[in-house]
């Protein structure tokens, strides 16, 4: 064996196959940083939607007036928070399937 067989994981020292990389991690600390984005972008997929239902009671409990300015500030809103969470959404779908 010579002196590039084996390269150890910066994140917990495992032993792995030789790398050049000196901050390359193993599986299995990948895959822990894997599932903790993916976690803390479902958490942030849950507040969207709870901030679009906020919107919309905010709305509702506006007069219902187009030519009222907060009114249309608050339709664009959840036009806005919508098409992000609908974004959102179809990336976290995509990165699941692959």
């Amino acid at each position: 064996m010579g002196m590039y067989d084996e390269s150890w994981c910066a994140s917990c020292g495992a032993g792995m196959h030789y790398t050049a990389d000196e901050s390359a991690e193993c599986g299995k600390c990948m895959l822990e940083q894997t599932q903790e984005i993916t976690t803390k972008s479902s958490k942030f997929l849950e507040y969207m939607k709870i901030h679009r239902i906020s919107l919309i009671q905010d709305n509702e409990n506006e007069i219902q007036d187009s030519n009222d300015p907060n009114w249309n500030f608050l339709q664009g809103q959840i036009v806005a928070t919508e098409h992000l969470l609908s974004v959102a959404t179809d990336i976290m779908n995509d990165n699941e399937r692959t």
